[in-house]
Formats: C-alpha cells, structure tokens, sequence
C-alpha cells in the first residue's frame, strides 16, 4: 500500500468534508438541554425535554491559526505561484486547521419522580479533524535539499516529526444523569457508546532527512531514527479508496467500530448570585477493526549515490533493483491489517458566573413543592462571567478564554454577548440567543462576527442552533 493514497485521503478530507469545539454559548446556559451534553452535572429546571430529530443541535466549526482563502486567491495582481511559494516559507510547523461538525439525532430527557435525578440520553453523530503544517517537509518537497541560492544545505535536518494529522467520524450513543446533592451542589456523569465510522491518523512520528558530506561520494543523504506510522480504517479496502457517503452513514449506528467513553461534571452555587461549574468530556476509546490499514516505515538509511560500472554487454547490472534491495534491507517497511486504538479528543470546560439587577421568576413544575401550582425559579436579569476551554490535540492542547455578558428580555428571551482570546485570533466576538415560547425552545449562536464582513480574510468561522420541547 502506497503512503500516496494517505496524502490523497488527507486532501479529500480538508478540502471536500469542510477547532476544537467550543460550545461557549450553551455550556453553562442550562435554558438550554444540550447544556447536559457539555456538562452532565448542569443543574435542571425543567421536568422532561424532547430535542427535534435532527435539528435539537446543529454545530459547524472551522479555522485555521494563521491561513485564510485570501492568502491564495485574494486578487492583488501577485501571481498564485509566488503566493503558494510564501505561504510554504511563512507558515510555520505548529499551525494547523481543524474542521468539527455535530448533529444532535436524538435527545431525550426527564427527571425521575425523587426530584433528585434528571436522566437524558440520546445519539448524536460527530465528525472532527485536525492537520500540522510540515513545514520542513513541505520545503523539502518545493526546492529539495537546497537553499533559496540552489546550494546543496548540509547538516540541515527535515523532521518527520511535524507530520501530524488525526481525523475520524462517530457516531454516540450516550445516557446520563444529572443529580442534586443540595441546594448548593449538582453532580454528573454520562457513558457514551462510540460507534466509528471512519478514521485516518498519524502522529507521534520520529526521525529526520539530513544531507553531509559524503566519503565514495561528494554528499551522503541520511535516514536518521525514522519511525512513521500511518492508519486508517473504514476508508481503504483491498489498498483501494472505497470512502463513500453510504458507507459513512452505515457505519456511524453498527459501524464494527466500538469504543467507550464518559463524561463527568458538576455546577455549585458558592452563593446566591456566583456559581461555578466544570466538566470533563470524551475521556474513552474507539478500536477500530473494520478495513483497516497500517503502513509503517522504521530504521536508519544512508545513499551515496550510484556507482556506475561498464561490464560487457551481455552483463547488464540491475542498478535500480539493487538500491530497492538496499532500501529494504536497512528500512523495515510494514503493511499490516490489525485492530488498533484511537482516542476521541479529550476537553476540559470551566464557567464562572455571577448575577446581578432585577430577579426574574419563571415558573417550574419540576422542583418539589407543597402546592399544585408550581414552583418559582429566580433567575437573574443581567450576568457575566469567564469560560475556560482546552482540548487534547495530537501535539499540543488548544486552549480558549472567554468573557461574557447575558441579559434577559422577560421570561422567554435570553441573549449573550461573548469575547474570546484563543490560537486563532485576539478579537473573537460571538453573539447568541435562546427563546422559550410555550414549550418550544429554540437557540442560535454564531463566533468571530466580525469574520463575517470578508470571510475569504476570516480564521475561524462556528455557528450552533437547535429546537426543542421543553415541557415544565
């Protein structure tokens, strides 16, 4: 099998399927029911929910830390090919793109008769991929071993260690409870079902390429500790791409692919107007089995070039076979078709909040009372607060501040104002709104507003919505 064919999955991936998913509006926001799905010990309300199939939440995030559209087609009477060629000099190996899309299928919750627990469970299908710069290799492959005078760089190491890609879709199966210790502290945990669909991964890769002078010849390239390993699985059968929607779809409920994962959290009042709360999400495994694929390359190489001999002509001297002989004899190349493991990417959330001004009481059936008529819950008319967001990436975690400021129009409009500091930009300023309206409950959010206004030039763009029946 060709590592050529992993290139070719890689592009197909970044450009035809198209960060770290930073729900900001909804994770703390507990009008909201997807709220659980970003911290399963979020305190509840509310008595039962029901998500609209397919659209109880929508999410689509994409970015890039230092690339825009703009850098390659902007007309600004630059050729492309200068464009490409400072594009390959000026980025550099820990810039990266990540694309993440999640569809909430099901959603259903309710709170059991002990006014304690709130149970909800559901599927929801997610597809989540992330992609390094390899800076020296990209280099390599632009001008060779030279430098920009066509001078052969010695001692000048490409390392294979920036080749760094990871992505995959999931389908997840997922039931989780959310209880009330007291007045002050909610706890939660929620177990998921991985179903994988696909996944194409390498990471961890070790070694480098170095040209030096040489001893039967005037240089000498080096294969240096290389250790690259490449997989895939649900993309690749019999060494051909078989990647089809079909396929996609089918393998996201019983895809062969199974995994186990969980999520843990918790939210508590430190008084009547602060509280705090954090989770931990995605902490699991998916061993992926079906059409599997393992293309490996380890050991050390040293070429010299080709000594040409002259024998008579009924003596032909097979060159090229014998440098692939060599090539095998001194790199141990691997293809195999086993079962292996890979990690969903873990997240951390953290929010504090504090209210402030006018109480507004909204009206609730689900918390114990001595009457038939309900119980009113009192929540603030203006809050602000700070988010705190990481999630685990193959070579370094992608970390997220926020700042924040909701206001309340009445019991049936909340609205958000956010700005955000993470790897993708300074001036991320995002804005949603959820809405209650009888028993249907509906949000919208949208990140970096001001992207909008030219989004060939923009980093990052995310948006979110969903519907849902609240019922109270």
């Amino acid at each position: 099998m060709q590592i050529q064919k992993y290139i070719y999955v890689i592009f197909c991936l970044v450009v035809f399927k198209n960060h770290s998913q930073n729900k900001k509006f909804i994770f703390g926001n507990n009008d909201v029911p997807q709220s659980l799905l970003l911290n399963p010990g979020e305190e509840v309300s509310y008595k039962k929910h029901i998500g609209i199939p397919f659209v109880s939440g929508l999410y689509f995030n994409i970015g890039s830390n230092n690339l825009t559209v703009k850098d390659i087609v902007s007309d600004d009477g630059v050729d492309i090919n200068d464009k490409i060629r400072n594009l390959i000099f000026k980025l550099k190996s820990t810039d990266y793109i990540t694309v993440n899309e999640q569809v909430d299928v099901i959603n259903i919750g309710y709170k059991l008769k002990n006014d304690k627990d709130y149970l909800n469970f559901g599927f929801y299908q997610e597809f989540d991929f992330v992609a390094y710069y390899p800076k020296d290799l990209a280099v390599l492959f632009y001008q060779g071993n030279t430098d920009i005078n066509g001078n052969i760089e010695l001692n000048s190491n490409t390392n294979f260690n920036q080749i760094s890609f990871k992505g995959q879709a999931f389908g997840v199966f997922h039931a989780g409870i959310s209880r009330k210790i007291n007045k002050r502290l909610n706890v939660g945990a929620r177990v998921k079902l991985y179903s994988g669909s696909f996944n194409v991964q390498s990471v961890n890769n070790k070694g480098s390429f170095s040209t030096v002078l040489g001893e039967n010849n005037m240089y000498q390239h080096q294969l240096n500790n290389v250790s690259f390993l490449a997989q895939s699985s649900g993309i690749l059968k019999d060494d051909e791409v078989s990647f089809s929607a079909k396929s996609l779809m089918s393998n996201l409920f019983v895809g062969g692919n199974f995994g186990l994962g969980v999520d843990v959290g918790f939210s508590y009042r430190l008084n009547e107007r602060t509280s705090l709360s954090a989770s931990a999400l995605d902490i699991g495994f998916i061993s992926y089995s079906k059409d599997v694929s393992s293309y490996s390359i380890k050991g050390n190489y040293a070429f010299e070039g080709i000594g040409l001999l002259f024998p008579e002509q009924d003596q032909p001297i097979s060159y090229w076979e014998d440098l692939i002989l060599d090539f095998d004899e001194q790199l141990v190349r691997e293809e195999k078709h086993k079962t292996y493991i890979s990690f969903p990417s873990a997240k951390i959330n953290a929010g504090l909040l504090y209210g402030f001004g006018k109480q507004i009481r909204m009206l609730s059936n689900s918390i114990s009372c001595n009457t038939n008529k309900g119980f009113s819950v009192s929540k603030y008319q203006n809050e602000i607060g700070a988010q705190f967001y990481s999630i685990l990436r193959p070579q370094f975690p992608q970390m997220a501040a926020t700042v924040f400021y909701n206001r309340r129009l009445g019991t049936f409009l909340k609205t958000k104002i956010s700005y955000t500091i993470d790897n993708y930009l300074f001036s991320n300023v995002g804005f949603g709104f959820s809405t209650q309206i009888n028993k249907l409950n509906f949000y919208a959010a949208v990140d970096n507003i001001l992207g909008y206004e030219d989004l060939f030039n923009s980093k990052k763009t995310s948006f979110s919505l969903g519907a849902n029946l609240i019922f109270d």
